[in-house]
């Protein structure tokens, strides 16, 4: 009873105590603080790293691209024309709702339909197709309905103007997708001022050395490009069908240009030159995405893509004191690819992911002019391969292998060179703030039919090039290593490095003989390494409006034998963006940058900085925006390229409108309609026209 007896009274005085209280004069009264719950709108694991765009960010974004600017995800970088990499410049494969997805489908997509974008590296998803990096963006569902979205960008001062419409129709299961899209571009301010050195041994045994100095006076560019397509997907939980055709013609009626040529010292007479140029590819394509979920924790998915496309090209070079050199190729392609994947996951025990691949390519190329041959070159690739997913708490790993059969036969030459492929993937994530991952990988590739002629092309009167129909696969290596820190809403970092070695590498080398050059192709040549490591980060405040992000990375190269040459540069860019109810701007400065033109030559390619405001303004179904670019920098200077060797050096000076003070308008109309509907996967074009016509 003692128990009972102690409970009661300790109710009593508490119930004497409160009346007490409630009779007082002074009763005291404390207010509680206002308690905040928020959502997490970013994390990061070993598999993926999540993120949810706000309204705010949504509303300013035109594109999917545009969206992921203004989440400053910290692994990403999107470039000022939309391409999508990871922050150290690695490409990156988009899916919207797992399906494959391209630039001209983001730009098509409806952005208030983006619940969340994730970023994966090497996914254990079957639907990701093993890519190496992916960014998939999860969309609203809907029952039925659609929408019409129009898109309109339009440069001045270096005019283009491109426009974009598409519609979309789905009901149940089934979307239909038609786009249509124009770009056009005009201006007379492309040229160049190029300084080319030349060392000819004589046949006496002396070096006869000379530079020969040309620029461009006055130029004339005209290009389009038109497209359609039309797309049908079937999406349910257990089958995902995309099939997708394209027509696309892409014209440069003219690339005019005239201008003066000197030599120093002055063993020819200086005199002036004209080119024209002039060039067509149309090509038709088909794109197929078929996945089937089976029974037993299986599934398949097949991919075929097929495209014919005829390439015309034409140019004329005339010069003072020499003879008119004429250069005519007109090519048909066909491109045949396809993979087949099986997969099973094991649960706890890994995900299996095995596929057989193929690919031909059947190039004929007619030259007239300078060369006049007609060349055929086929290429076949069949490869086999394996990559296994395992994860254990917190810690993911993936590796994959396989080899790769081709057959290369160009004219009467038949080459049969195989390869192994290698990869493997380490990611560790903790606390959902934290992951830390490295990747290696080693594959090699099949030169392009474009490197296989041996005609020989006049270029000038004192340089002509030719291809190698020699050539076999060079050998890739990559290694990567990341870190991401997301500690709450408002901060992000991110840390990388990587390298990339290519071994057995065909490059470019320039022959001297006592009356020109003749740049061929040689295999193999010294190595080819490059390297980078940086930060990138983004810190928000007032309530986010406020949003600083920014990155700095240094690159480092090597470039072997015939350039013997090492080259670094450090790059860096730094952004302000703040919202303001409809509002958002936008203040960003990109530095100067240098790079390698690819592992075949040795150029050196440094570009200007940038720096440019952005303001725009959005409702339910507008969005308006003005970029006003480098309105400090009235000339047409932009980039430079510089290369050295043995017998042939180049510098080289552009003109155009990349660095000049510009205006970007553009502008989005998009009109929803029904209720909320299955899937959101926009059509888009598959790419560009190909061809075999030597370069």
């Amino acid at each position: 009873m003692k128990p009972i007896y102690c409970l009661i009274s300790i109710w009593l005085c508490t119930f004497s105590a409160i009346a007490q209280s409630e009779t007082s004069d002074s009763i005291k009264t404390q207010e509680l603080n206002e308690v905040v719950v928020e959502a997490q709108m970013q994390r990061t694991d070993a598999k993926k790293s999540t993120y949810i765009p706000t309204v705010r960010q949504k509303n300013a974004s035109q594109t999917g691209a545009d969206l992921l600017d203004q989440m400053s995800i910290p692994q990403l970088n999107v470039t000022l024309s939309g391409n999508i990499q990871t922050n150290s410049g690695k490409e990156v494969a988009v899916f919207i709702d797992y399906i494959p997805a391209t630039e001209n489908d983001l730009k098509a997509m409806r952005i208030s339909d983006v619940k969340r974008v994730e970023y994966y590296e090497y996914p254990s998803d079957p639907r990701l197709q093993g890519h190496q990096f992916v960014v998939n963006y999860i969309m609203t569902k809907y029952e039925y309905g659609g929408y019409v979205k129009a898109y309109d960008h339009t440069n001045l001062l270096h005019f283009s103007e491109q426009l974009l419409g598409n519609v979309r129709l789905q009901y149940k299961n089934m979307t239909y997708d038609l786009m249509g899209y124009g770009w056009g571009h005009n201006s007379s301010h492309y040229g160049s001022e190029l300084t080319e050195t030349y060392r000819l041994p004589q046949q006496d045994g002396t070096l006869k050395v000379f530079d020969r100095y040309s620029n461009t006076t006055s130029s004339k560019e005209n290009r389009q490009q038109y497209f359609t397509v039309f797309k049908a997907t079937y999406n349910t939980d257990k089958i995902q069908a995309s099939t997708q055709i394209n027509g696309s013609i892409n014209r440069k009626p003219h690339s005019d240009r005239s201008g003066e040529v000197v030599y120093y010292p002055a063993d020819f007479p200086s005199s002036e030159y004209s080119s024209t140029l002039n060039n067509t590819a149309k090509f038709l394509s088909f794109n197929g995405y078929y996945f089937f979920a089976l029974p037993k924790s299986n599934s398949i998915t097949f991919t075929p893509f097929y495209m014919f496309s005829n390439t015309e090209q034409n140019s004329l070079y005339i010069e003072n004191g020499f003879a008119p050199i004429y250069n005519g190729a007109v090519d048909n392609t066909n491109q045949l690819k396809a993979d087949l994947k099986f997969n099973h996951d094991f649960g706890k025990y890994g995900n299996l992911l095995g596929f057989i691949r193929g690919s031909y390519e059947y190039n004929r190329t007619q030259y007239t002019g300078s060369a006049t041959s007609l060349d055929r070159a086929k290429s076949s690739r069949v490869g086999i391969g394996a990559t296994y997913n395992v994860s254990i708490g917190n810690f993911y790993g993936s590796t994959g292998f396989g080899w790769d059969w081709d057959k290369l036969k160009f004219a009467d030459m038949v080459d049969n060179p195989s390869s192994p492929w290698f990869d493997l993937s380490l990611q560790y994530g903790f606390k959902e703030k934290h992951s830390l991952s490295t990747t290696f990988h080693y594959s090699s590739w099949a030169p392009s039919p474009t490197y296989k002629s041996d005609n020989i092309i006049q270029s000038t009167p004192l340089l002509r090039y030719t291809g190698n129909p020699n050539l076999v696969p060079s050998k890739s290596y990559d290694i990567d290593f990341r870190y991401t820190w997301l500690p709450n809403n408002n901060y992000s970092l991110s840390a990388f490095a990587w390298a990339w070695i290519v071994g057995d590498r065909y490059a470019y080398d320039y022959v001297a003989s006592s009356d020109g050059i003749l740049r061929t192709i040689k295999q193999p040549m010294g190595s080819f390494a490059q390297g980078q490591y940086g930060v990138s980060g983004t810190l928000r405040f007032i309530n986010r409006t406020l949003v600083f992000s920014g990155q700095v990375a240094q690159l480092l190269n090597h470039n072997g034998t015939p350039y013997n040459v090492n080259h670094s540069s450090i790059n860096w860019y730094a952004r302000v963006r703040y919202y303001l109810k409809d509002w958002n701007f936008t203040l960003t400065y990109i530095s100067d940058n240098a790079s390698a033109d690819g592992m075949m030559n040795g150029i050196w390619h440094k570009s200007k900085s940038d720096w440019y405001i952005t303001v725009g303004w959005s409702n339910a179904n507008w969005n308006v925006r003005a970029d006003l670019i480098d309105f400090s920098r009235w000339n047409w200077k932009s980039a430079t390229q510089e290369m050295h060797s043995k017998y042939y050096d180049t510098f080289q000076q552009f003109y155009d409108g990349q660095s000049h003070a510009l205006i970007q308008l553009s502008a989005t109309y998009t009109f929803g309609f029904g209720k909320k509907v299955q899937r959101d996967n926009e059509p888009g074009v598959s790419g560009s026209a190909s061809s075999g016509i030597l370069q």
